[in-house]
């Protein structure tokens, strides 16, 4: 009998210990997604690209300072198209930044992917950098974050590029 009561006692334990862990880790996770945040510095690049099932990217269009300190962005303006070139002013440059921000692009994973395998699809991938030196770069294999925001930053890429 005492030594039951002890094997009773001991998984009485064990199922709160693991119960607190669970516990702990649920709020480490709630608190780390909290903590994200939008970069105070000014967007310096901005890139985004999506990969289909074929070699070239899908899509793909990037926009950085050269060595003038000017803004150029590269992108194609329709799917499998060429690269155009386009010099943007620092307005510009901003309309990007209010797109990740409200979007809350900042809150990304770092990677996506589906719940079950997927041996053909597509892929994507995103990457902003700041004067402050943050980052957010995330990508995915058929499965993305919510909201729209990569749909916006690929539109007004290809918005931008269809002028030239």
């Amino acid at each position: 009998m005492g030594i039951m009561r002890i094997f009773v006692a001991s998984k009485s334990m064990i199922m709160r210990k693991g119960l607190l862990f669970c516990l702990v880790g649920g709020l480490f996770s709630v608190l780390g997604c909290a903590m994200k945040k939008m970069p105070e510095g000014e967007l310096v690049r901005v890139e985004f690209s999506r990969h289909g099932t074929m070699a070239r990217a899908e899509f793909e269009g990037c926009v950085e300072q050269d060595s003038t300190g000017a803004f150029v962005l590269r992108a194609m303006k329709e799917t499998y198209g060429p690269l155009f070139e386009k010099r943007l002013d620092a307005e510009t440059m901003n309309r990007f930044r209010q797109i990740i921000e409200e979007e809350k692009m900042y809150k990304y994973k770092e990677r996506y992917t589906p719940m079950m395998q997927v041996l053909d699809g597509w892929g994507w991938s995103f990457s902003a950098k700041f004067s402050d030196g943050s980052v957010i770069s995330s990508r995915g294999e058929n499965a993305g974050p919510r909201g729209d925001g990569l749909k916006r930053i690929r539109s007004y890429m290809q918005e931008l590029v269809s002028h030239i």
